[in-house]
């Protein structure tokens, strides 16, 4: 399973530009419609990739934010990198390419299949990685260990701060990949 060396903020920032450039690369030269194309019934388009990374982000994002909040006013400060811990590990590593496993996706995460625009889906992903820049900077200087996280999904209990962006950034890698993939099937039904 997972490390338990901690990760560092400068690590997480070079995660969140490489999501950057994987998602540029991933629309360059394709239409909308092959963006919104599933290469089968039962596999997602790059779109649906990317508009549940966005959704995922937008459940998270805000219980990281309040955790920074909480810990600014009640100056719970300390100096990292910090471990993630073992919830935070198992998370990080479940969630990391390749998958070792496949999981449905709750509900209210659950890709947008009827969402008529691909370049909006892609513009609100290069903001989702802009705010998780923002919260690894806020969270700098705050102890990450001993803040912990609202449950972020059904079933996940309360999380180090150490541990969301980590395993957001794995869970990232995971469906860039699996867009990746889609991309590489399109391109070669259309050629």
């Amino acid at each position: 399973m997972g490390s338990k060396v901690p990760i560092s903020s400068d690590r997480l920032i070079r995660d969140i530009n490489d999501a950057r450039v994987r998602a540029k690369n991933l629309v360059h030269s394709l239409t909308a419609d092959q963006l919104s194309r599933r290469p089968d019934p039962t596999a997602w388009s790059i779109v649906e990739c990317l508009s549940h990374l966005n959704s995922t982000a937008a459940v998270i994002q805000p219980k990281i934010a309040a955790a920074i909040e909480r810990g600014k006013k009640n100056k719970i400060s300390g100096q990292g990198p910090f471990a993630p811990g073992p919830l935070g590990r198992l998370l990080i590593w479940m969630a990391e390419p390749p998958p070792k496993f496949r999981l449905r996706a709750p509900k209210n995460i659950a890709p947008n299949v009827a969402h008529p625009d691909a370049t909006e889906i892609i513009g609100e992903f290069m903001k989702v990685q802009d705010l998780w820049e923002r919260l690894v900077r806020d969270s700098d200087g705050l102890d990450q260990e001993k803040l912990k996280i609202g449950s972020p999904f059904r079933g996940i209990p309360r999380l180090r701060l150490a541990a969301p962006i980590p395993w957001m950034m794995a869970h990232q890698r995971r469906h860039l990949l699996q867009a990746e993939k889609v991309k590489q099937r399109i391109e070669a039904l259309d050629c």
